[in-house]
């Protein structure tokens, strides 16, 4: 019989009787850190129930409160920075890609883990009593799902922002940077988890995913869509592999024989953990989905049998029962518990504090200084300056009236891109504030002139209530709003949830909460004042005594977290000069995450000669054009045309941009137009627009600063494209087409390209002369190094990114080019460096249907070496391998 103890993770776990330095303080041999993993593991399972084995085999695991083992939520999440207010937002996962800086990279996702360590030393993870219904806490775990390391195929794809581009070889060697900052060095325990995702095939449609079969020739199988994922399997170690949504070859992913147990586990060899995407496995029974099992029991089965360890999601509760009616073995479960139990003790959550090697880390790693300045630069590395005639940039700091327009000037939450945690207060810096920092005594006039998509310029109000100080929020820890507040102030937007870490206010628990939040409005206008509120569980809006709108039943969604973009809200009627009493309360309930968001805004139809107007006397344009995250993203709800499920079916920019951009050269000024987007945006109509071009991606908390640096000359932009920047959507294949060889990325696409891939300008200039290599053939299998001088022939100090990429001359099949190594080197004014890269085998590799993988290919070959994948750009080197 079990002895019920409270024991908490990371400390020493002791008997009541026992003391001393003997295994005998040990009440069980699982317990012992001394023990060789294996023998814990096996004692640890033999002491579970088949019903226990199943409840830790879902990302919100139960906790064995019998055997001192807390709940567990194997989902977090660091997709550049980990999830949760207060952390380093880091650039998004794109637009630190478009550094070409994997020791960076790796430095990034140092700090990333150093975070992650400190938030698990600063939280409570006793967390007892939790069933298979209510699981461990989101987002406070050392086990994080990233990276995507998934293939950004169209730059229509939502989920593209999340990934390091379009080129294999360059997401393996980012993807395995990351995975090895994430998961540290230590020979014992691993700092965190890393996760490869979404394995595999799987770049959009985002609408589609969950009844989507994909099917591709083998050749682009192991030459496009797998290459990242044996990178991080053989060589970088990754702990955790995520099976995609779709379905390959008529089997969902997380049931793929030949994805799973084939690739995976027997070529690769990889023994760690397989977890679902979540609702994943739902997929398989779903009507309208891919509906290729009857029912949670066959899907679930099916799953554990191919090699899906976790489940995201609760349909392998159905593994209870089908254990008792004997369609499934304990044995066959026991094969992922032996994973999965591997894992917790590897990630040392059951082992004395003492003998945790990131025990010193705390609150104050979290957000560093040293970590805010690493986010800087990384965000001026990721700047990637696309066009710059004349040499208008950079601009001066002084003597200029600068005119700012545009609607992502002043967006502050735009940089952030998705899967994304907040900065703290000070880090929050929009592109305009930061410009206006940078330039103190440059006249600034600022226009928002648009919104992102939407043809009506939105005037927010709320921050207008109570003369100016916003909205005035009390919370209580109950649902009736009585007795004394736990928090109070003022607040200008209203976006708040809970999940994971996250609440509502400081004091305000997780559930069965209250608050109420007031405000006096004297109109500034006549007409219609526009409300955008969303929450789940029970809300009310009052204008002056009386209710507007309102929600009486307990809801629970996932809207409300900016995954979306409502176009048109509903609204009152105002009159200039009176005022208006407004009230919202809302009541959180006793189980799930919260959520509420409330915006008050006057809506009028974008009008743009009034903008020129405004800015007919400024030297230069600044326009911060592009779209944001709630525009592109993960399954989202939005009906702007250009935009569809949270891709896009165009690329150019949305409509009422283009109209601002119009507007704004046709005043004759130079216009320098700042891009901020997670994907390729199609100019080709207007390049003619606008004299400098600078992408700027989501550059994360320092991403104004980054902009701002550029632009004014502090910084040297030596970032390159890690996609191709089509001329327009008419430049590209069918969306649901995966076959690369119909002109899919720099690889195989034919055209002209606006920018190319791999391609950005600097302030200075360099020249590359004539290489060498250290041997003329190679037999198959062996590595050649290139060196490649590159003299600096400017006047500024500056980075250059070098590219090798490598053209079979004897496969018909093969790529056109294909990426095969690059260096980022700093090279001071005038002087020359000696860029060495070498080639590694896999460098002349591709599939080979006789062993159906991927070989070293003997043959004919060509060595290019320059800084972008453009023809012009490139010398070449004959090469043989034999």
């Amino acid at each position: 019989m079990r002895t019920l103890r409270l024991l908490a993770v990371g400390a020493a776990v002791l008997s009541l009787t026992a003391c001393g330095g003997g295994s005998s303080k040990y009440e069980y041999p699982f317990q012992n850190p001394n023990l060789k993993i294996e023998k814990r593991v096996e004692n640890l399972l033999s002491l579970l129930s088949p019903e226990e084995k199943v409840g830790l085999m879902m990302n919100g695991s139960i906790s064995i409160d019998s055997l001192g083992i807390p709940a567990y939520n194997w989902w977090s999440e660091a997709c550049h920075g980990i999830c949760m207010n207060g952390a380093t937002v880091f650039p998004q996962a794109i637009a630190l890609a478009a550094t070409f800086d994997d020791a960076q990279q790796f430095d990034v996702y140092t700090a990333v883990s150093d975070e992650a360590r400190a938030h698990w030393n600063t939280s409570d993870h006793n967390q007892f009593g939790k069933t298979r219904a209510t699981g461990g806490a989101w987002h406070q775990g050392l086990s994080f799902w990233c990276p995507n390391i998934n293939i950004f195929r169209d730059p229509r794809w939502g989920r593209g922002q999340e990934t390091s581009g379009e080129d294999p070889y360059l997401t393996g060697k980012m993807g395995t940077a990351l995975v090895k900052g994430m998961q540290g060095d230590n020979p014992k325990y691993y700092k965190t988890h890393a996760c490869a995702k979404h394995y595999a095939v799987h770049s959009g449609l985002e609408a589609d995913r969950h009844r989507f079969d994909v099917s591709v020739s083998m050749r682009d199988l192991w030459e496009t869509y797998l290459p990242a994922f044996k990178t991080l399997v053989t060589e970088a170690n990754v702990q955790e592999v995520m099976c995609a949504y779709n379905r390959y070859e008529g089997e969902p992913c997380c049931g793929s024989d030949r994805l799973l147990t084939d690739i995976l586990r027997n070529k690769w060899g990889f023994k760690a953990l397989v977890v679902s995407d979540c609702g994943a496995i739902n997929n398989f029974y779903t009507r309208g989905q891919h509906e290729t099992h009857e029912n949670a029991t066959d899907a679930s089965i099916d799953a554990v049998l191919s090699g899906t360890d976790i489940e995201c999601g609760t349909s392998y509760n159905a593994l209870v029962q089908a254990m008792k009616d004997g369609k499934i073995n304990e044995a066959d479960i026991d094969v992922s518990l032996r994973r999965i139990l591997r894992s917790r003790f590897e990630l040392g959550m059951h082992d004395p504090v003492e003998m945790d090697p990131w025990k010193d880390l705390g609150a104050d790693d979290i957000s560093s200084p040293a970590h805010a300045a690493l986010a800087h630069k990384a965000a001026d590395e990721a700047m990637v300056l696309l066009k710059n005639n004349g040499g208008i940039l950079p601009l001066k700091k002084e003597g200029l009236t600068i005119a700012i327009v545009g609607p992502n000037a002043d967006n502050v939450s735009m940089q952030y891109g998705n899967y994304n945690g907040t900065p703290t207060r000070e880090n929050q810096i929009s592109i305009l504030q930061a410009i206006r920092a940078k330039a103190p005594n440059a006249k600034i006039i600022y226009e928002r002139g648009c919104e992102l998509a939407d043809d009506y310029l939105t005037v927010n109000h709320l921050g207008d209530l109570n003369n100016g100080r916003g909205l005035y929020a009390e919370f209580w820890n109950n649902t009736t709003m009585s007795g004394k507040a736990v928090n109070a102030g003022f607040y200008n937007e209203i976006n708040m949830r809970t999940m994971g870490d996250y609440r509502f206010a400081d004091n305000v628990e997780m559930t069965n909460f209250s608050a109420r939040m007031t405000g006096t409005y004297v109109a500034d206008f006549t007409g219609d004042l526009s409300y955008n509120l969303r929450g789940n569980d029970t809300w009310k809006l009052i204008v002056n005594g009386k209710v507007i709108a309102e929600q009486k039943q307990p809801t629970q969604g996932r809207g409300g977290f900016g995954r979306g973009t409502q176009p048109q809200a509903p609204s009152f009627k105002v009159v200039k000069g009176r005022t208006y009493n407004i009230e919202l309360q809302y009541t959180k309930g006793e189980s799930g995450s919260a959520y509420l968001t409330f915006e008050l805004s006057q809506r009028k139809l974008a009008e743009f000669k009034s903008v020129a107007q405004k800015v007919k006397d400024a030297d230069v344009i600044i326009m911060v054009s592009g779209i944001s995250a709630r525009l592109e993203g993960e399954e989202m709800r939005v009906n702007y045309e250009g935009f569809s499920g949270g891709d896009r079916t165009k690329i150019e920019l949305p409509k009422v941009q283009l109209n601002l951009l119009q507007a704004m050269y046709e005043t004759g000024k130079p216009v320098i137009l700042v891009n901020c987007s997670g994907s390729a945006i199609g100019f080709g109509a207007v390049e003619n627009q606008y004299q400098a071009l600078l992408q700027a991606w989501y550059g994360g908390q320092a991403g104004g600063l980054a902009v701002a640096d550029v632009l004014f000359g502090d910084y040297n932009p030596a970032g390159r494209l890690p996609v191709t920047f089509y001329k327009s959507t008419d430049q590209l294949p069918d969306v649901e087409d995966y076959n690369m060889d119909h002109g899919f990325t720099y690889r195989y696409f034919k055209g002209e390209p606006l920018y190319a891939f791999g391609y950005g300008l600097s302030y200075t200039t360099f020249a590359y002369g004539e290489a060498t290599l250290s041997k003329q053939s190679i037999k198959a299998g062996g590595t050649v190094d290139i060196t490649v001088p590159v003299t600096n022939t400017g006047k500024m100090d500056g980075d250059e990114v070098v590219q090798i990429y490598i053209k079979s001359l004897d496969n018909p099949a093969a790529p056109i080019k294909s990426l095969k190594g690059f260096k980022r080197v700093n090279i001071p004014a005038g002087q020359t460096a000696q860029v060495k890269i070498t080639l590694e085998p896999k460098a002349f590799e591709y599939y080979d249907e006789k062993i159906d993988e991927l070989s070293a290919m003997p043959g004919r070959y060509q060595i290019l070496y320059g800084p972008s994948s453009l023809d012009k750009d490139l010398k070449s080197l004959d090469f043989t391998v034999k």
